[in-house]
C-alpha cells in the first residue's frame, strides 16, 4: 500500500482530494492530513509516508520549505507541489528543491490521480529492485561459492589440470558432470564500464552472482551446467549426453538474455563454443566463444554468436586508418563540428565494422586517443580538462565498454579538443588586441581596468591571460613597455628627464626613477651616461 499525505491550509481542498477519489481502489491510503508545513513535519515523525501532496501558500511554513526539509530528513518521499498559474515560478523552484512533480490549481481529480499513480509506479519499481537485491544478498551470504568458483575456473582456464581431483572437489559441493560431451558459453555484460560508474562494488558483485544463477537455472532445463566468473565475464560449462549444435543452444541463450533483461535490467552478449566428447575440450571451447564475441564486436550489444562466426586474422584488417586520423586533426583545427563528426565516422568505417575484432578496435581507439593527446600538448592545450588526470586506465575502461560508449567517448573527446582550441584562438585574439591597445596608449594614465574595458573582458580575466601568455603580470608588462620607450628617448640628450618620464606615462618623476632603476639596474642619468661612453 502506498501512503499519501495531503497538506493544504483549506479544509475543503483537503476533503475534496480525500473524498472525490477512491484511493483504496488504486492501492493508496491517506496516511495523514496537515494544515501547514509545521504540522506536516510533526506528522511525518509518526506516520510512514511515501508521497507528499502539498500546496505552496500556507501559514507557519509554506510548501517550498516543507519540501526542502522533507527531502533532507526523508529522502525516500516523493513530493508533488500544487500551485496556481501565477505561482508557476514557485513550482519550478519546488522541482529544484526535490519535488518529483507539480500540479496547476485548480486540478481535475483525474489529473491528481494520474500524477500520484505515476509516482506510485516509480515507488513500486524501486521496492521491487530493493527486494531483488535483498534476495541476491541473502543467497550470496548463504552460499559458499569460493571453492566451486576456483575449481570450475581451473577446469576451463588451465592447461592439463588434474581433472579427477577437481571433479572430486565438485562432487563434495554436490555438482557432477555425468555426461560425455562438454562445451562452453561466455556471457559478457554489455557496457560494463557504465555499470561500474552507476553501482557500488558490492552491487556489481551481486549482479554477477545473479547473472550466474540465471544462466545456470535457464540452462539446467536441458543440460547439466555450472557457471563461474572469469574476470568480468561469466563462463558456463555445459555438459550433455550427445553432441550439440549451435541451433540447439541459441534458444537457451535467448532465454538467458530475456531473463537478465527482466530481472537485472541490463543486457549481455553470449558467445558459444563447440562441443566435443572430452572434458579437456573445455579450454578450446572457451577460447572459441571469446574469439567469436570479439570477432563480431561491431554488431553491438545483446548479440549471440557461435564459434563458426570467428574470423581468421587478416593482415589488412590490422592496418591503422592513418589517413582518417589526419583528416580528424585537420577538421579539429578548422573547428567545423559537422566535419569533425564526419571524419570521425570515416575513421570508424575504416575499421571494417563487419569483421574487425574487439582487440583491433580497442588498439585503434587507444592509438587515436594518444594521437589526440599529443596534438593537445603540441597546441599547448589543457590536457587535464580534456582527458582528466590519468590516462593509464584508458585501455581497461575501453575494454569494459560497449561499442556505442567507445564511439561516444571519441566524439566527446574530439569535440572538446576543438572547443579548447577555438577558445585558445579567441583568447589569443583578445590578448593581441589588449597588447595593441597598451602599445598605443602606454603613455596615458591606463590601468588593468582601463584595458579590460576596452577589450570587453573582466580585469581578472585579463590578469589570467597575462599570466598564461606572458608569464608576467599586467603591471610588470606595462612598466617594461614604458621603460623600453624611455630608454629610446634617453638617446636624445636634448630631452629633459622629467619630459621623458611624462612622455612614457609617469606623472611623478621620482617614481619614474625608482621604476627605471628596478628594471634596468641604473638611474636614467646613469643609463644616458653609459650611452655616451659607448
Amino acid at each position: 500500500m502506498i501512503q499519501l499525505m495531503i497538506v493544504d491550509d483549506e479544509e475543503r481542498a483537503r476533503a475534496g482530494i480525500r473524498t472525490l477519489i477512491d484511493w483504496g481502489k488504486h492501492g493508496i491510503s491517506i496516511a495523514a492530513e496537515a494544515r501547514d508545513g509545521v504540522e506536516a513535519l510533526e506528522l511525518l515523525q509518526r506516520h510512514k509516508v511515501d508521497i507528499l501532496l502539498t500546496d505552496i501558500r500556507m501559514p507557519e511554513m509554506d510548501g517550498l520549505a516543507l519540501i526542502e526539509r522533507a527531502a533532507r530528513q526523508y529522502p525516500h518521499i516523493k513530493s508533488v507541489i500544487m500551485s496556481g498559474y501565477d505561482e508557476f515560478a514557485y513550482a519550478k523552484k519546488a522541482m529544484a528543491l526535490g519535488a518529483s512533480d507539480y500540479l496547476l490549481k485548480p486540478s481535475r481529480t483525474q489529473e491528481i490521480l494520474d500524477t500520484i499513480l505515476k509516482l506510485a509506479a516509480v515507488i513500486e519499481n524501486e521496492r521491487n529492485q530493493e527486494k531483488t537485491l535483498e534476495q541476491l544478498k541473502a543467497g550470496f551470504r548463504e552460499s559458499f561459492p569460493l571453492l566451486k568458483e576456483k575449481t570450475l575456473s581451473r577446469l576451463v582456464m588451465t592447461d592439463n589440470p588434474p581433472y579427477d581431483r577437481l571433479l572430486s572437489n565438485l562432487r563434495i559441493n554436490g555438482l557432477e558432470f555425468p555426461f560425455m560431451f562438454f562445451g562452453a558459453m561466455v556471457l559478457q555484460i554489455d557496457h560494463f564500464h557504465g555499470l561500474l560508474q552507476t553501482y557500488s562494488h558490492e552491487d556489481i558483485e551481486l549482479y554477477k552472482y545473479g547473472l550466474k544463477n540465471i544462466a545456470e537455472e535457464t540452462m539446467s532445463a536441458g543440460f547439466r551446467c555450472a557457471a563461474f566468473e572469469q574476470q568480468d565475464d561469466v563462463v558456463v560449462i555445459v555438459n550433455a549426453g550427445e553432441w550439440i549444435g549451435t541451433e540447439a543452444l541459441i534458444p537457451y541463450a535467448e532465454a538467458i538474455q530475456r531473463n537478465i533483461r527482466q530481472y537485472l535490467k541490463f543486457t549481455v552478449s553470449i558467445g558459444i563454443g563447440s562441443f566435443e566428447a572430452s572434458i579437456s575440450h573445455l579450454r578450446a571451447s572457451y577460447r572459441e566463444a571469446v574469439k567469436a564475441l570479439n570477432a563480431r564486436y561491431y554488431i553491438g550489444s545483446a548479440k549471440i554468436v557461435d564459434y563458426t562466426e570467428s574470423v581468421d586474422d587478416d593482415p589488412d584488417q590490422s592496418s591503422y586508418p592513418l589517413v582518417q586520423e589526419k583528416a580528424i586533426l585537420q577538421a579539429v583545427v578548422q573547428g567545423d563540428r559537422d566535419a569533425i563528426l564526419g571524419r570521425l565516422e570515416e575513421f570508424h568505417d575504416a575499421l571494417k565494422p563487419d569483421s574487425s575484432s574487439k582487440e583491433h578496435i580497442l588498439k585503434s581507439t587507444v592509438a587515436l586517443v594518444f594521437t589526440l593527446y599529443r596534438f593537445c600538448v603540441e597546441k599547448n592545450l589543457n590536457t587535464s580538462s580534456v582527458f582528466g588526470h590519468d590516462l593509464t586506465g584508458l585501455a581497461a575502461v575501453l575494454s569494459q565498454s560497449s561499442l556505442e560508449y567507445i564511439r561516444s567517448l571519441l566524439a566527446g573527446t574530439v569535440l572538446e579538443i576543438s572547443a579548447e582550441l577555438n577558445a585558445k584562438k579567441n583568447r589569443n585574439k583578445l590578448f593581441q588586441t589588449a597588447l595593441e591597445y597598451i602599445g598605443r596608449n602606454f603613455h596615458k594614465d591606463i590601468s588593468r581596468e582601463t584595458v579590460a574595458r576596452e577589450v570587453f573582458i573582466t580585469p581578472g580575466y585579463l590578469s589570467l591571460l597575462f599570466k598564461q601568455e606572458m608569464k608576467t603580470s599586467f603591471l610588470d608588462y606595462l612598466h617594461q613597455i614604458r621603460i623600453e620607450r624611455a630608454c629610446e628617448r634617453l638617446r636624445d640628450r636634448s630631452l629633459k628627464l622629467s619630459d621623458i618620464a611624462h612622455d612614457v606615462g609617469y606623472t611623478d618623476e621620482k617614481y619614474f626613477f625608482q621604476v627605471f632603476k628596478k628594471y634596468t639596474g641604473m638611474t636614467p642619468s646613469q643609463y644616458r651616461n653609459n650611452l655616451g661612453d659607448a
